[in-house]
């Protein structure tokens, strides 16, 4: 069975879930999504200005949040609204599928700070993180020769079914031994030391021995597997992961792209959730979405108007959709190959969008 066949499978067997219930919205393990935009240039002494927006993806209204940025030794980030000298401030209540936006300056502290590298974002509520992005700094690039140990700005998504829904796993390697591990929302992030998203890796090019957060790792061309068995085994059988492509700058696409999950404690009590996204060589493209539920007191589905805009596919390795009501989403985009290995301009097998894979399942 080809990769392609076997990612669409997963698809299908989650949209069979739904009792084949139309498009609908995605799923996420918090209600609250968060990302930054990163500021490209080298930090200095002098504020450099940035915006962190905080998404509430849920059903509810979520009041009694606050929003506060980790330190960093070095880096004095300012948050706008917040009591002087502190890096954390309320927010007002959001209400369902409601952003909220808020500005904030970097600075280094002096001539030893680092002039890239990233922060901790978190959104708490009654002293829980319900979400957490990160806000990197500094060029992402290096005009260098690359390491040969090492496998950074290459990045790997996998998979799996659960009874809670499909499970997705991301590894996007930021260096020569730090590896990203969560979802990427927003912007690709940059790991300057060990934390619970960014993990420590080991590469030997030459024996092509791998271990990422101290488990074994195989990579065999553009796949990878992360050993979650008995390492005294011999064996290195776990998740799966697949390299996706660099994006086509500006390309044009002739495709309808498919997102589906699921939550809850399935088939007792279900929240689907499922999203087409149509597009067109013009540029343009349609999004339509579902979500629906069912469980022991009542069914629901919820099924928005239409909408629609134009894309771009930028040469941050992000697509950019502008909707015609003058909102936006800006997420971090990788391509997954075709079946002779290659990476379509038009990506007809899939993609990933802020760690979501998409797929192409019509017949």
């Amino acid at each position: 069975m080809s990769r392609t066949a076997s990612w669409s499978g997963t698809v299908l067997a989650a949209l069979a879930i739904t009792l084949a219930a139309a498009p609908a919205g995605r799923a996420a393990s918090s209600p609250v999504r968060v990302s930054a935009k990163p500021i490209s240039k080298a930090l200095t002494t002098k504020d450099a200005k940035t915006t962190i927006t905080i998404r509430n993806a849920g059903k509810k209204r979520l009041s009694g949040l606050s929003l506060s940025v980790a330190p960093k030794k070095g880096v004095r980030a300012t948050l706008a609204g917040a009591r002087k000298g502190k890096r954390t401030r309320a927010l007002k209540t959001l209400r369902p599928g409601k952003s909220a936006r808020v500005s904030v300056r970097l600075r280094r502290t002096g001539k030893s700070g680092p002039t890239s590298g990233s922060l901790t974002v978190r959104v708490r509520r009654k002293g829980k993180t319900i979400g957490s992005g990160r806000l990197a700094f500094g060029p992402s690039g290096s005009t260098s020769a690359p390491e040969p140990n090492s496998l950074a700005g290459r990045y790997f998504w996998g998979s799996q079914y659960t009874l809670n829904g499909i499970q997705q796993h991301t590894l996007y390697f930021t260096g020569p031994n730090l590896v990203y591990t969560s979802d990427l929302e927003g912007a690709f992030p940059v790991c300057a030391a060990v934390t619970e998203q960014c993990r420590p890796y080991s590469y030997d090019a030459k024996t092509k021995a791998l271990t990422i957060d101290g488990k074994q790792a195989k990579l065999e061309g553009d796949k990878l597997t992360v050993d979650d068995d008995d390492p005294a085994d011999g064996e290195i059988d776990g998740q799966t992961h697949f390299e996706l492509g660099v994006p086509t700058p500006g390309a044009r696409w002739d495709v309808v792209l498919t997102y589906s999950n699921s939550s809850g404690l399935c088939p007792l009590y279900c929240n689907y959730y499922t999203e087409h996204l149509t597009f067109r060589p013009d540029g343009t493209f349609i999004r339509s979405s579902v979500a629906s539920g069912s469980g022991p007191v009542v069914d629901y589905a919820v099924v928005p108007d239409d909408s629609k805009g134009t894309y771009e596919v930028r040469a941050d390795r992000k697509l950019r959709l502008a909707f015609a009501d003058g909102k936006e989403r800006i997420e971090t985009l990788g391509i997954f190959p075709a079946n002779d290995g290659s990476y379509p301009a038009n990506p007809t097998s899939g993609v990933v969008l802020d760690g979501d894979g998409y797929f192409d399942i019509r017949d």
